[in-house]
């Protein structure tokens, strides 16, 4: 094979950054009043999601420590559908590996897959909705808003879902993912609107990441208020969120995917699969051939996503759980991100295979680029092509010289971001 070289490139995204996490949050319970909503004694759920949100332990414990100073008993609620197995163990382990346990919070965790029915949708879908929430005195919903993976629209993830997914449960969630992505799109808000005229719902807590995974922004949202905080953060997170350096690739090589980096492993918006999206939404980049090396420990087997990739290492599909990953599928309804790729015995072997099916002329040099995971794009690889096509950008910065794409005895990659 002829010699490829790599270039290791720093992006330069949006820096700024929240650093007195405490002091914000405390200030955005201040402007909605929060103390007019919490009465003393009242048992107040706070929600924790699946997804590995930066400083999540932090703004859990900064929320616990809000709502003990105005009198109330707070608790831990984990809203994240079906995933951790579909199961109250499964979720409680979910949240012990994001750092949020009842030894850390100083709080209990309460978990059920319980559901009780809200109300019905106009079309007569039932709404969902976790038993130990419906049963508090108040529910303070917290979750970061950003991009989805499967839909575009003005509302994505965030509170709305949060809502209608994280706290409806396996059952819940099911039912709002079994009308596929457009209607997951045109629905989710419905089943939310309803869970905030029938739900004992407080407030809102909007997170804002930027490309760094600092927190970038804190909004705290009255009931009414949700649907105008998660329009203007899910705006602002299209602004400033990352993306590959170019949109035209020929391999794309992928360290490692798991649900802590994205909902589908990794993330559409980054690699390209979005299910829906309307004229002028979403221009999808052009990369032929995607490589995976690994899951995240954090994933715990779920290779939720693994359909998005050509191919992978025999490594990585031995880490795969396959009821945990197929229950996740099922209730996401999108059967094809669960697909088995080629796989292959090592990553030499699925370079070489990525190579000899990219299409392109004799001689012509492969556009590659190697990145640790789609939620850490700051530093990448890229091959000569790409760096000649983006060294003069204002945002990009070499970091050090030239390196050859190789491998180690295992058949391993020499390079890694």
């Amino acid at each position: 094979m002829e010699e490829i070289r790599m270039r290791r490139v720093k992006q330069l995204f949006e820096r700024k950054k929240i650093d007195d996490i405490p002091a914000e949050i405390s200030r955005e319970f201040e402007k909605i009043r929060l103390n007019e909503r919490i009465k003393p004694g009242m048992q107040v759920g706070i929600t924790v999601g699946s997804r590995g949100i930066n400083n999540v332990q932090s703004i859990i414990r900064c929320v616990v420590e809000e709502v003990k100073k105005r009198g109330a008993s707070p608790f831990i609620i984990p809203a994240m559908g079906s995933h951790g197995g579909a199961t109250p163990e499964g979720q409680r382990n979910v949240l012990k590996h994001l750092g949020v346990t009842e030894e850390s919070m100083g709080v209990p965790i309460r978990s059920s897959m319980e559901v009780v029915e809200l109300g019905r949708l106009e079309n007569g879908l039932p709404v969902y909705f976790d038993k130990i929430a419906s049963e508090a005195d108040g529910i303070v919903v917290v979750n970061r808003i950003k991009e989805h993976t499967a839909f575009k629209s003005t509302i994505e993830s965030g509170l709305h879902k949060m809502l209608s997914v994280g706290l409806g449960n396996d059952r819940g969630a099911t039912l709002v993912h079994a009308l596929g992505a457009r209607g997951l799109r045109d629905t989710m808000v419905e089943f939310a609107k309803v869970v905030l005229k029938k739900a004992p719902v407080l407030c809102g807590l909007g997170i804002l990441e930027n490309a760094y995974d600092d927190t970038y922004r804190l909004s705290a949202a009255a009931p009414q208020d949700f649907e105008k905080v998660d329009r203007e953060l899910l705006k602002e997170c299209k602004r400033i969120i990352p993306a590959l350096p170019v949109s035209d690739a020929d391999i794309l090589i992928v360290q490692e995917i798991g649900k802590n980096i994205s909902g589908t492993g990794m993330d559409t918006n980054i690699v390209g699969g979005i299910k829906e999206d309307r004229d002028g939404e979403y221009h999808p980049p052009n990369i032929k051939r995607i490589i995976v090396l690994d899951l995240t420990r954090e994933t715990e087997g779920n290779a939720f996503g693994i359909g998005l990739a050509d191919l992978i290492t025999k490594r990585l599909y031995d880490k795969i759980d396959l009821r945990v990953t197929y229950e996740n599928t099922i209730t996401a309804t999108f059967l094809d991100r669960a697909r088995i790729p080629m796989i292959c015995t090592s990553e030499e072997e699925a370079f070489h295979i990525a190579m000899k099916t990219i299409w392109n002329l004799p001689g012509t040099k492969p556009r590659i680029i190697m990145i640790r995971n789609t939620l850490h794009l700051e530093e990448v690889y890229v091959s000569e092509p790409i760096w000649e096509e983006i060294q003069k950008r204002e945002n990009i910065r070499p970091v050090g010289e030239w390196d050859k794409l190789g491998f180690d005895s295992q058949g391993s990659f020499t390079l890694r971001v």
